[in-house]
């Protein structure tokens, strides 16, 4: 297999032409937030980042299938921004499919109920497991193995341990499930950090972990994207462009963000990817 790097450059590829179409096709099993980005990078990195590696074979052909169980992707975003999403994927080339339930993955494809497509490449985006020190802990666990935790985000009949992040099944004071994500899983340690010292010092507990949820994002490609924070909703160049703000925002010491900013500012300009080939044994 060849290998793919980030960085540096190299001539052009001399890949054999192949008759075999899963070499170049692509499967991502997931249609949230997390599956329409790599949909959505990979057709870019077809489409432009690769169009002009290869002697023989035309990268931007390459078969891009975003395979979701529900009726729609980006469940957790409204409808208009959702359907904006596919009409996006589907004019870079992305074929979403939509109640299409995965029941197997092996090494030559994907199997669907009632279907099958062949491919080299799955890429799963439809949630992750909880890590085998979570699923041995005592007590209950969801079906991904997390821990059911109490409203302070315990281990029950375990105060003094506590379970954050992709490992705990937790719950806000509303009843809403904490969904697995980095801005949950921060505010879950600052949530224990402040039980902890409230102990030590022998304050009172503070109420139970509540979620606050910012807001959804997803970049669908160049100059591309679908931005939810309460009543606000965009969808295009302008969500794109806070998206992007956002994200250097949150970087941390200013120099960081200059450079960011003015790297990827390089990149959407020139059409430039660090999207290269090794060949060789």
């Amino acid at each position: 297999m060849r290998s793919i790097s980030a960085g540096g450059s190299c001539r052009r590829s001399s890949a054999p032409n192949s008759p075999d179409p899963a070499l170049t096709t692509f499967v991502v099993v997931g249609g949230g937030p997390t599956g329409v980005e790599l949909a959505g990078a990979i057709a870019e990195i077809a489409r432009d980042a690769l169009k002009s590696e290869f002697r023989h074979i035309e990268p931007a052909a390459s078969r891009i299938v975003l395979v979701e169980a529900g009726p729609r992707i980006l469940p957790t975003f409204p409808d208009r921004l959702a359907a904006d999403a596919a009409r996006r994927l589907a004019r870079y080339g992305v074929e979403v499919m939509t109640g299409a339930r995965v029941v197997d993955i092996d090494a030559a494809g994907v199997t669907l109920d009632g279907s099958r497509i062949d491919a080299s490449t799955v890429l799963w985006a439809a949630g992750v497991r909880a890590a085998a020190l979570v699923s041995g802990l005592p007590g209950d666990h969801d079906r991904a193995g997390r821990a059911l935790v109490g409203a302070d985000l315990s281990l029950p009949g375990f105060p003094d341990v506590f379970v954050i992040g992709d490992g705990a099944a937790a719950s806000s004071a509303d009843g809403a499930a904490v969904p697995g994500i980095a801005p949950a899983a921060k505010q879950m340690g600052a949530y224990v950090g402040s039980v902890i010292a409230r102990r030590l010092s022998g304050r009172p507990p503070p109420p139970p972990f509540g979620y606050r949820h910012a807001g959804d994002l997803a970049t669908i490609g160049r100059g591309a994207a679908v931005v939810r924070l309460g009543p606000l909703q965009l969808t295009g160049l302008p969500g794109w462009l806070f998206w992007g703000f956002i994200h250097v925002y949150f970087l941390i010491g200013l120099r960081a963000r200059f450079f960011v900013a003015l790297d990827w500012l390089w990149s959407y300009v020139t059409y430039h990817r660090g999207a290269r080939l090794i060949t060789g044994a």
